[in-house]
Parts: C-alpha cells; sequence; structure tokens
C-alpha cells in the first residue's frame, strides 16, 4: 500500500482547511448578497410608497389619490419587473388597486414600511406596505399603500454579488494555496537534505550528518547522528569481537591439530598415550570456549533486542543452582543458598527485576562457574540473595584464590583470565559484565569472607513501596 507523502498530507490538510473557509465563507457571502439587494430595491419600494402617500387627500369627506407618475419611474429601475400596487383603508375599503393583492398579515398601521416576500401571479413578489394617517374636517383615518415587485432584477444583483465576491475568494484561495505549497518544500527541504545525504551515503561512511536545520528538525538530526555514532561503536565492537574470536577459535583448534599430529608421530605407548590426553584437554577446553562464545554472543544479541520481562530473582537462582548441582553431584564441592527471609515470607513481589531471565540465569551459572573451576576440589561455594532498599543483592563466594585487587577490572574484558594453565576462556566475568550492563545493575567483585572471591550483582526491585 502505497503512503503518502509528508508534502501530499499537509497540502491536503491546508486544502481542506481552505476549503473549510472558502465554504464558509460563500454561505456568508450569499446571506450579505441577499440583504445588499433587499435593501437596494426594498429602498425603491419605499420612495415609490412615500410619492404615492404624498398624493392621498381628503377632501369633502372624500378620499383622493392622484397616483404621480414618478413612483412608477423609480421602480422602472428594474425593467423587467412587473409592478402591483393597491390603496386602501384601515377598515380594507379598497380605494383603488390594479389587482386583487393580500395585504400583511396581522398589519397594525404605522407610517414605519413592512416587507415581505410572497407568490403572485406564479411569480415571486417583494411586497411593501405603508400607512399615512389623514386627518379631515370631523375625521380621521390611515390609508395604506401596498406596492410589490417581481423579483427579477433582485434575483440578478444577488447572483451579481455573490459570483463577484465568490470569484475574489475563490482566487485568494487558489494563491494561498500555491504559497502553501512553496512554503511546505521550503519547510520539508532539509529532511530533503538528509534523505539524499543518507541515499547516497557509502555503507561504511558513519560521520555526521553537518546540515543546520532549522529549530524543530535540529532534535530529529541530534538523534541521527547519536543512532549513527552508536552503529559505528557497535560495528568496532562487533568487528574486535569478530577479531578476537577468529584469534582464540584458530589458536585452540591450532593447538588441538598439533597434539593430533604428535600423538600420531609418537611410536612410544606412554608418550602417545600423554599426547592424547593433552589432545582431549585441548579439545574440551576449544569446546568450553566455544560455548562461551556462544553464550557471549547471545548475551549481546538479548541485551540489543531489549527484552523487558518481569520474574522472581530467587526462583531464577534456585533453578539455576539446581542445574548446577546435577552436573556435580560427585564432587566434594559444598554448596551453599541464603534466601532472605523477607523476599520468601513478605511480598509475593518482593524479588521482583525487569529484564531478560535467560541473560541473568546464564549470569549466574556463568558465575558459579568460575568459582568451581578457579576453586579447589573441596571448594565452598555460598550463594546469597538479600534485599537492601530498593535494590536485591545476589552474592557468590567461593574458598579459591581469589582475584587480585589490580587485576579486578582487567577479568571483566574478553578473554583475559587469571587461569595460569590455559585452562580459562576469559569470557565468564565478560558475559556477567554484559548482563550487568544491560539491565542496569552493578556488578563488584572483593574479597570473600572464605578467603576467595566474592561476586555480587545489585538489581534493582520491582515494587511500589521497600
Amino acid at each position: 500500500m502505497t503512503q503518502r507523502s509528508m508534502r501530499q498530507r499537509l497540502l491536503l490538510s491546508m486544502g481542506g482547511v481552505f476549503l473549510a473557509i472558502l465554504t464558509v465563507f460563500s454561505i456568508a457571502l450569499w446571506g450579505y448578497a441577499q440583504q445588499a439587494a433587499n435593501r437596494s430595491y426594498d429602498r425603491l419600494l419605499h420612495g415609490a410608497g412615500l410619492a404615492v402617500l404624498e398624493r392621498v387627500n381628503i377632501i369633502s369627506n372624500e378620499i383622493t389619490v392622484d397616483i404621480p407618475y414618478s413612483s412608477f419611474e423609480i421602480l422602472s429601475l428594474a425593467p423587467d419587473d412587473r409592478i402591483f400596487y393597491r390603496i386602501f383603508t384601515q377598515d380594507g375599503r379598497t380605494i383603488t388597486s390594479s389587482h386583487d393583492l393580500r395585504s400583511a398579515s396581522n398589519y397594525k398601521p404605522s407610517e414605519r414600511p413592512v416587507y415581505w416576500d410572497d407568490a403572485y401571479s406564479g411569480e415571486p413578489v417583494r411586497f411593501m406596505q405603508q400607512a399615512r394617517l389623514l386627518t379631515g374636517d370631523d375625521q380621521s383615518l390611515w390609508v395604506i399603500t401596498q406596492i410589490g415587485q417581481t423579483c427579477i432584477a433582485r434575483h440578478e444583483m444577488i447572483a451579481d454579488l455573490f459570483w463577484r465576491g465568490f470569484a475574489v475568494a475563490l482566487f485568494i484561495t487558489i494563491l494561498g494555496l500555491l504559497f502553501v505549497w512553496i512554503g511546505i518544500n521550503r519547510v520539508l527541504h532539509p529532511l530533503i537534505d538528509i534523505e539524499k545525504n543518507l541515499r547516497h551515503r557509502d555503507i561504511s561512511d558513519f560521520t555526521p550528518l553537518a546540515i543546520s536545520p532549522p529549530r524543530e528538525v535540529a532534535s530529529l538530526i541530534r538523534s541521527i547522528n547519536s543512532f549513527i555514532s552508536r552503529l559505528q561503536d557497535n560495528l568496532d565492537h562487533s568487528q574486535a569481537f569478530i577479531a578476537d574470536v577468529t584469534h582464540q577459535i584458530r589458536t585452540a583448534l591450532s593447538s588441538l591439530q598439533g597434539h593430533l599430529e604428535l600423538a600420531a608421530r609418537e611410536t612410544d605407548e606412554s608418550q602417545f598415550r600423554n599426547r592424547l590426553d593433552r589432545a582431549a584437554l585441548q579439545s574440551k577446553q576449544t569446546i568450553h570456549l566455544t560455548n562461551q562464545l556462544l553464550a557471549h554472543a547471545m548475551v549481546i544479541h538479548r541485551a540489543d533486542q531489549k527484552i523487558k520481562d518481569a520474574f522472581h530473582l530467587a526462583q531464577v537462582v534456585k533453578s539455576t543452582l539446581e542445574t548446577i548441582l546435577r552436573e556435580h553431584l560427585k564432587s566434594d564441592i559444598e554448596f551453599s543458598l541464603f534466601i532472605d527471609p523477607a523476599l520468601e515470607s513478605g511480598k509475593p513481589d518482593a524479588d521482583l527485576i525487569v529484564g531478560d531471565s535467560i541473560s541473568v540465569r546464564e549470569a549466574i551459572r556463568n558465575i558459579i562457574d568460575n568459582a568451581i573451576k578457579h576453586g579447589p576440589a573441596n571448594n565452598q561455594i555460598v550463594i546469597s540473595l538479600k534485599a537492601k532498599g530498593r535494590q536485591l543483592v545476589l552474592t557468590v563466594e567461593d574458598a579459591g584464590p581469589g582475584i587480585p585487587a589490580n587485576e579486578r577490572a582487567s577479568v571483566l574484558e574478553r578473554f583475559y583470565t587469571t587461569a595460569r594453565n590455559g585452562e580459562g576462556s576469559g569470557l565468564g566475568l565478560s558475559i556477567v559484565q554484559e548482563v550487568a550492563k544491560s539491565h542496569g545493575a552493578r556488578l563488584r567483585l572483593s574479597q570473600s569472607s572464605l578467603g576467595g572471591a566474592e561476586v555480587a550483582l545489585h538489581f534493582r526491585r520491582r515494587i511500589s513501596n521497600v
């Protein structure tokens, strides 16, 4: 489905506004044209009526009318219209009349003219009715004149006024839309420059957009430049990671191939067995390295997806520890788990955090695996989960050699390991660091009370009141 461009949307919106204004103006213009035409031709009727009433007199108790020619000359300004008239007294006695005309309903004699529209002889007619009080020797009475005129000239005047005004309004509307079109093009010009810049840009070009936009578009430019910067950083990190991975895998496979080649050329059975044992160990380390690399890539990918679900941290800790215990049933390692009673007997959401439970599970497993790998055969590993204000603190302690203070920052980097026998992949704590960063948590390394390392993760709790 083709979507309308922003230019089309703006133009259609403004066109609708102009059309609404034109419609309202046309309605108002039509009313004005009617009023103007009625005022003009009603004055002609009024003037003719006054001319007639001035020639009405009482002589010897008889009413006489001398209709002046000038009254009809006034109405002759509308040459195509016909004229009807009637002169009568207030008691309904007709003095003179050219037609049988209906008087205004509920009319009370007055010197003020009354106007109304009616149909007569099959045509629309505009009537005017006005009275004059005549006083004789022994009586006084009202004499009323009624004059009607067909509406041909009146309607022509209304149409002329309306179409002249409408033509001007239409011209202004078209001119306004033209200026709107020009204004829209000028306003959208910075966006067009951005589109051209990005469309013709090389795939490896991550330089910021060098455009000076108006204030309304400046935030968009800043957001795009910020995205380009993050994209470049992500690409640099990915390239560095791929280079490191390539080097580590190539080194591990080369070492494995070397052990196998030496074993193949070995004639002494004991040496042959020794070479095979080294190859098996190297194969195990290579598999572990590959799994760690996949776990690291998975954690980074899920962090980029910004998965945000609420889950119970205590439940994840328990299930992860259960899996590790099944794998080390025959070992001499002593595992201990302590969970703050307030998290288990308190509110049901006391241990809730927001994030990715799979990534957190991977981080916990790597911390415990590190403690197992670097500790003695009879190691002691204590896992605890405590509530501290608005934070949940997950701590793993062991009785191993610990991490020297001057290496605690380095062990968080990829492929750095404190193991001197080459067994470590150097990715365990790097994975933990990535998970902590994506969850807004804090990772702290210190000395354990058992003599080994203490790794603590501080998560934000998802509760309303603590």
